[in-house]
């Protein structure tokens, strides 16, 4: 059993408007990506932000009221994309009136993922910031529950069967499964990316083969 996590305020404190305030916006993502890289997540301050930032400490405090409100925004951005990639993904088979074409190409969302993680500054460091400090944790969460429910919608039209409790449930651990052969393939050097995607694919392919009726390829 997990306790409960720490309340730490996330919300940003100003949406930035103006050209100039967004560009100080953005200097200050960028340098807290570069600082998860170089300092990670336990050493990285508002102070050591806003120097690599170039920009005052208070300047900082006008955005973010402390650095895991900078992290989680740069986690909330990450997240998006990888949403995005995911409806990108289902909505392409489904325009086809295929759906089960989509599980022969599941590796192909795994990769856009992996992908998107590698180009993106500190992407694997806000990843694994987003997974073990516990005040942000619920931005990874979120995330993982829009997109179960996504993909639940999708295995609906696939097993024509309503949306209910058990297929949001194995949607939910089929999306887990991807993003964690993403995040291995990420964290171990020593083991061959694309064997781990291909693999995980074929295994979530074999098993929504199987509860669909469909002959096992």
């Amino acid at each position: 059993m997990t306790g409960p996590r720490r309340q730490v305020e996330l919300l940003e404190k100003n949406r930035p408007r103006q050209e100039r305030a967004k560009r100080t916006y953005e200097s200050i993502l960028v340098a807290a990506a570069e600082l998860l890289v170089e300092v990670g997540v336990e050493r990285i301050s508002t102070n050591l932000i806003a120097e690599r930032a170039g920009i005052t400490v208070p300047a900082l405090y006008r955005y973010f009221p402390n650095k895991y409100a900078v992290i989680n925004a740069l986690g909330v951005e990450l997240m998006e994309q990888q949403a995005l990639l995911f409806e990108k993904w289902v909505e392409t088979y489904l325009s086809e009136g295929k759906p089960q074409a989509l599980l022969g190409h599941i590796y192909e969302v795994l990769k856009a993922n992996y992908d998107a993680i590698r180009e993106q500054v500190g992407g694997i460091e806000i990843v694994q910031a987003l997974r073990a400090v516990s005040p942000l944790q619920e931005v990874r969460l979120t995330s993982h529950r829009l997109v179960s429910e996504q993909f639940a919608r999708f295995l609906a039209k696939l097993l024509n069967r309503a949306v209910d409790e058990e297929l949001l449930l194995q949607a939910r651990v089929s999306v887990d499964i991807g993003y964690s052969a993403v995040e291995m393939a990420l964290e171990d050097s020593d083991l061959p990316v694309e064997k781990v995607l291909r693999q995980s694919a074929r295994m979530l392919e074999m098993y929504w083969r199987s509860s669909a009726g469909l002959p096992l390829v």
